[in-house]
C-alpha cells in the first residue's frame, strides 16, 4: 500500500465506509489516549484537571478517526456507594476495592437485592462494574446532549463510540470476584443465572432507549472474560450463560442499525467461533500476546471488521521506533489489505508507551496505509 494524491475522506467518511464492506481512502486510525507526554506535545499546554477533558479532546481530534472511552484526568479519591461498594478513582481510572461481601453467603444475599434495583431501573440507566451509572457520567442532560457536547470538544474530524455495551458477565464477575462468582454458581446456578439475565435485560432496556445511528453508526459490546492464555470460564459455561444474552443484546444494536464490536482482551480463540455465531460485526483489541494476531483473525473470519491489533503491552512502551514501523506495514499487510481494519493500540495509548513509538506508529500509518484504488 502507498500513499496516493487525492482528496480526503473525513473520519466519518472512513468509518462509514468499512462499515459498508468498502475501502476508505487510508486505514482508519482508532485508539484511546491517556498519556500526558502525548497530549502535552499535541497541544503545547501543560494538562491539569481543570483543562484535562479540552486538551485529551484536543489531541484526539487531531491524531485519531474514532475512539472510545473519552476519560480526563481526575482527582485521587475514595468513593463510597450506599450499596457498600467502595472504588478508588485514579486520573486514568477507577478501580474496584471493597465489596459489601467476602463470602459466599454475602454475595447470595446480595444478589436479589442487585436484581430488584435492575427491575426499578429508569429510562437510560447503565449498570457496569461501578454500579448504577451513565457512561458519559453523572448529568441532568440526555445522553445524547452530552454526547454531542463532547463531539463538539474533539471535533468533527474524529468519531466517538456513544454506545459502549456492557453484555452483563463481566458487570457480575468484577463485582462479585471471579472466585466468588464461581462458587456462588456452584452452591445456586439458577440465582445467578438470574442475576446475569437481569443485568442483560437491563442493558437492552437501555439500548432501545437510548439507540441513535445518527450519532454514531457502530457500538461497542463488552466483557472482559480472557486472560493472555485462556478464557475465564469454560466453552460450557459460557455457551449456557453468556453467549445467549451476547446474541440478544448484539440483536437489539442490529435493530437500530447500528454495527456491533466486541471487546474483551484475552486469548479468545477456543470460543471465536461462537462469536461469529451470534453475528458480531468486529473484535477488538487484538492483543499479540494473547496470541490473537490479526492476521490469523482475518483469515479466519474475513468479513469482520478489526479494531486495534498494535502491542501495548511490550512493542510501544520498550520497543525501537524501526521495530514499530515494520510491525504497523506487516500488519496492515496481513490485516488490512482488504479493508475493514481499524489500526491502533491494544487498546491505549496508556503512560508507559513511549511517545516517539507512538508518534512513529501513527506516521507510519499516514505514509503505508492509504489504498490504491
Amino acid at each position: 500500500m502507498r500513499k496516493l494524491p487525492r482528496d480526503r475522506m473525513t473520519a466519518r467518511q472512513r468509518i462509514e465506509s468499512t462499515l459498508r464492506g468498502k475501502l476508505p481512502d487510508r486505514l482508519p486510525v482508532f485508539d484511546l489516549i491517556q498519556h500526558i507526554p502525548l497530549i502535552e506535545y499535541t497541544t503545547g499546554q501543560k494538562v491539569t484537571l481543570q483543562n484535562g477533558l479540552d486538551l485529551v479532546c484536543a489531541t484526539i481530534g487531531h491524531w485519531l478517526d474514532i475512539t472510545r472511552g473519552i476519560s480526563p484526568p481526575v482527582e485521587e479519591k475514595l468513593i463510597r456507594h450506599d450499596d457498600g461498594f467502595v472504588y478508588k478513582q485514579e486520573w486514568w481510572t477507577t478501580w474496584l476495592i471493597e465489596r459489601p461481601f467476602n463470602d459466599v453467603d454475602g454475595l447470595l444475599d446480595y444478589i436479589p437485592r442487585n436484581i430488584e434495583e435492575l427491575h426499578r431501573r429508569q429510562f437510560g440507566d447503565m449498570f457496569t462494574f461501578a454500579g448504577k451509572s451513565n457512561v458519559w457520567g453523572a448529568s441532568s442532560k440526555s445522553p445524547r446532549e452530552q454526547f454531542l457536547e463532547l463531539q463538539e470538544k474533539v471535533g468533527e474530524n474524529t468519531v466517538i463510540f456513544p454506545n459502549e455495551s456492557p453484555v452483563g458477565l463481566d458487570t457480575a464477575h468484577v463485582r462479585a470476584g471471579l472466585d466468588l462468582l464461581a462458587y456462588a454458581y456452584a452452591e445456586n446456578p439458577l440465582l445467578v443465572s438470574d442475576w446475569l439475565e437481569a443485568l442483560n435485560w437491563a442493558e437492552i432496556q437501555r439500548v432501545h432507549e437510548t439507540a441513535d445511528p445518527t450519532l454514531s453508526p457502530v457500538a461497542l459490546v463488552f466483557a472482559d472474560i480472557a486472560s493472555t492464555e485462556q478464557v475465564f470460564f469454560s466453552p460450557k459455561f459460557l455457551r449456557k450463560e453468556f453467549f445467549p444474552r451476547l446474541a440478544k443484546l448484539v440483536a437489539a444494536w442490529h435493530e437500530h442499525g447500528i454495527k456491533v464490536i466486541y471487546h474483551s482482551d484475552g486469548n479468545l480463540w477456543a470460543v471465536l467461533e461462537d462469536f461469529h455465531q451470534v453475528g458480531i460485526d468486529g473484535i477488538n483489541p487484538l492483543e499479540p500476546l494473547s496470541k490473537m494476531y490479526a492476521g490469523d483473525v482475518r483469515k479466519a473470519y474475513p468479513e469482520w471488521i478489526l479494531m486495534g491489533g498494535i502491542d501495548v503491552s511490550q512493542l510501544l512502551p520498550f520497543g525501537a521506533e524501526a521495530e514499530v514501523r515494520e510491525t504497523v506495514r506487516r500488519t496492515i499487510d496481513e490485516a488490512g489489505a482488504t479493508g475493514r481494519f481499524w489500526i491502533g493500540s491494544t487498546t491505549e495509548i496508556h503512560p508507559a508507551a513511549k511517545l516517539e513509538n507512538v508518534l512513529a506508529m501513527w506516521d507510519e500509518i499516514e505514509k503505508y496505509g492509504y489504498y490504491d484504488q
